[in-house]
């Protein structure tokens, strides 16, 4: 076999993994809001979002929210999926429930 067919093979190869690897990361990024509540559950869910499971009630709920130098927000979420990088410079790292109930949402400023 030569040098030639060889590379040919190999780029074919390497063309057919990377189609299938950027598939996959587009149907993970592309799931609807419920379904990843199914699979990632109640909490922060990561990439900066976090999801407020309120069992019907409509509550809203203050967090506290960590970026990636440990700085600390508060951010007020209602029920479902919330983004919580808008208002936050740096890369949200994590988010929880701080306690606080009944605040209108939205972000508050740092802690």
């Amino acid at each position: 076999m030569s040098f030639s067919t060889c590379l040919q093979r190999a780029s074919v190869i390497v063309s057919i993994a990377l189609s299938f690897g950027c598939s996959v990361a587009m149907d993970a990024s592309a799931r609807p809001t419920s379904e990843k509540v199914e699979i990632a559950g109640c909490g922060y869910i990561g990439g900066g979002e976090y999801t407020h499971c309120d069992n019907g009630s409509g509550s809203t709920v203050m967090l506290d929210v960590q970026d990636i130098f440990f700085n600390l927000y508060h951010t007020c979420v209602g029920p479902g999926t919330t983004n919580l990088q808008p208002g936050i410079r740096w890369r949200v790292i994590g988010a929880w429930w701080n306690g606080g109930v009944g605040c209108d949402p939205g972000y508050y400023g740092p802690a």
